[in-house]
């Protein structure tokens, strides 16, 4: 095992460079309470087998910070146990107390995760020093292990302004790069700029993938990836074989797809793609509803992606 971080961040990014990293949904029970074991299994099979260079654990659409401690350790632990070294697995410690998150710090070191990723403390405001001492804690749990602050001020309230990343830098070894949900392509080009290939960017606004790409993110993590993979595997592929055209109509698939997803239902409607594919998702966690009855988007999807 290579135990210099330096070297670790290094050969992460070689690994998911130019690639997507699906934000995983979290196989849960029917009464959307309990980890499901052999649907995680078969989830993480289904994304490997699509292409995908890696695996977001416990993020926004694996709603992991809804989940309890005792639960979130036990995705955390079957999701690396699935992934089984074939792609890097990102595991998000991200919690409102650092207490919480320091525990989640030590069991994903103990799994030896990849990496592992801290969404910025949400609900109450906090100033720009105290997230920084929020993170350098989290370095200090883990310094062999990249880590990876996690950017959605949309939802978190607090944000990773372009101006901190050199101090992250300065202050952590440890320090991997950002993931940034921002729909603002001028902070994704700021955040690219000011990482100037040093640190890992990966964005996670899925309507403008191919935009961030061409400002130079090094990967994409997607929710809705988690449930059809297809048409964000292609986009990259042609983005990197220079077949632009292609990358647009991918884009525009995707596009399409996200124009079907019930407002306020997102994590449910895509539990309920993954059940029409045939992978045991249940349902999203109460009181985060599902689409209403009858509500099937697959059949739709599957002639978008058959289009040529």
């Amino acid at each position: 095992m290579v135990t210099d971080v330096g070297q670790r961040i290094k050969i992460l990014k070689d690994r998911i460079r130019y690639g997507v990293l699906p934000a995983m949904a979290t196989p849960l029970t029917e009464d959307g309470q309990s980890i499901n074991e052999s649907g995680i299994k078969a989830l993480v099979d289904f994304l490997v087998d699509a292409g995908v260079k890696g695996l977001f654990i416990g993020g926004t659409t694996g709603e992991g910070i809804l989940l309890s401690g005792e639960e979130r350790i036990k995705l955390h632990e079957s999701a690396v146990d699935a992934i089984g070294g074939r792609i890097p697995a990102l595991i998000h410690v991200g919690a409102n107390t650092s207490s919480q998150s320091l525990r989640l710090v030590q069991h994903a070191r103990d799994i030896d995760a990849d990496a592992i990723v801290a969404v910025t403390p949400f609900f109450y405001p906090i100033h720009d020093e105290a997230l920084l001492a929020y993170y350098q804690t989290l370095a200090d749990a883990a310094p062999d292990i990249p880590l990876f602050a996690y950017d959605i001020p949309q939802m978190a309230i607090n944000r990773i302004a372009p101006n901190m990343i050199p101090r992250l830098v300065e202050m952590m070894p440890s320090f991997a790069g950002l993931k940034s949900s921002r729909a603002d392509a001028q902070i994704i080009r700021r955040l690219v700029d000011v990482a100037s290939g040093k640190t890992i960017v990966l964005a996670g606004n899925e309507r403008i993938a191919l935009g961030s790409l061409a400002l130079g993110v090094d990967g994409l993590i997607s929710g809705l990836s988690t449930a059809v993979p297809e048409p964000f595997v292609s986009m990259v592929h042609s983005f990197v074989a220079g077949d632009i055209d292609q990358a647009r109509l991918e884009q525009k698939r995707i596009n399409r797809i996200i124009d079907l997803i019930p407002a306020g239902a997102r994590i449910g409607a895509i539990k309920t793609i993954l059940a029409e594919r045939g992978i045991a998702a249940g349902r999203a966690i109460p009181p985060r509803p599902m689409p209403g009855e009858g509500w099937s988007a697959w059949s739709r999807i599957s002639r978008e992606l058959a289009a040529e």
